[in-house]
């Protein structure tokens, strides 16, 4: 072989190799801008208010910037309480979440509720509180605090 060629066809090999590389480095990488509905878990509000566990309902929609900025830190404080709560994410302008939207009076995003069904309670989680996982996480923890002091002043009763 020439010169030129085996010159050629060790460029055309590195490039090969250069191209495969970050084809399989970019399929492992997460998403970037990720809509809210790409965090969706299956779960619905009809499923999860017949649970026994407090429900952490997030009300969004998929054009709003606050929205996306926010679902990271949800996924991390429903990771950290995934035992303890349920997460259901509620697709504000999805004609079958139409009912819920109107019941909770919807009308900026996100809105957070911490819901109770087995104490008929919802908590509105107020914007500020959702600027960070630790922030998010405290009141989230506060609640559950609450809730098993109830808990515990039932099993005192009965």
């Amino acid at each position: 072989m020439n010169k030129k060629l085996r010159i050629s066809l060790i460029v055309l090999a590195i490039v090969l190799l250069v191209g495969i590389s970050i084809t399989s480095c970019m399929a492992i990488l997460p998403k970037a801008n990720m809509k809210p509905s790409d965090y969706d878990l299956g779960l619905t509000m009809e499923q999860v208010s017949k649970e026994d566990k407090p429900v952490l309902a997030v009300f969004y929609v998929d054009w709003c910037t606050y929205c996306k900025r926010f679902m990271p830190k949800l996924d991390k404080v429903r990771n950290i309480n995934k035992d303890k709560v349920n997460v259901v994410l509620v697709n504000a302008e999805s004609p079958e979440n139409e009912k819920v939207v109107k019941e909770y009076k919807i009308s900026a995003f996100p809105t957070v509720y911490i819901i109770d069904p087995k104490y008929d309670n919802r908590v509105h989680i107020d914007g500020p509180f959702l600027e960070s996982v630790e922030i998010l996480n405290t009141e989230l923890q506060r609640y559950l605090n609450f809730r098993n002091l109830v808990k515990q002043g039932e099993s005192c009763k009965g």
